[in-house]
């Protein structure tokens, strides 16, 4: 694992009132596409697909952040904006965007795609994938199964 999950826990000190058991950072799919694509075909491929989440997100009633965080709680699952240094730290977590009841998610399901991790959100008729570091995702979904079982 990275340190960015605790300095996400330091970063949101404060901003939640409840414990977080497990964080990552995490953008909407395609956002790392639509950035590194530069011009072109794979700029607009990225730019779909990050769209495509944040519409899935929304019709679940989350706003995700990018650059965002991903948050799990003793009782919800919490998104965040955040601010990264240009080594890749974060800085701070300048707004709670969204939090949910875990009660109200169904499942969060981590896959490797290349050196990075994929996090399928589902809730209801509604879902959408955040990317990430392979391991802080898996350590979100494994607090995530953890808490649901306790409420």
């Amino acid at each position: 694992m990275t340190k960015q999950p605790e300095q996400i826990v330091a970063a949101a000190a404060g901003k939640i009132d409840e414990e977080l058991l497990a964080a990552a950072f995490a953008k909407p799919r395609g956002a790392t596409t639509a950035v590194a694509g530069g011009v072109g075909a794979a700029r607009e491929i990225g730019s779909q697909w990050a769209g495509k989440q944040h519409k899935g997100a929304a019709a679940a009633g989350i706003e995700l952040g990018n650059p965002g965080a991903i948050a799990v709680t003793p009782t919800s699952l919490v998104t965040m904006s955040v601010g990264v240094s240009l080594t890749g730290k974060i800085k701070e977590v300048k707004q709670v965007l969204s939090s949910v009841p875990l009660g109200a998610v169904d499942s969060l399901e981590v896959s490797r795609f290349g050196l990075a991790g994929v996090l399928k959100i589902e809730l209801g008729e509604s879902s959408f994938k955040l990317e990430g570091k392979v391991d802080d995702l898996r350590e979100v979904a494994a607090a995530f199964e953890r808490a649901k079982a306790t409420t």
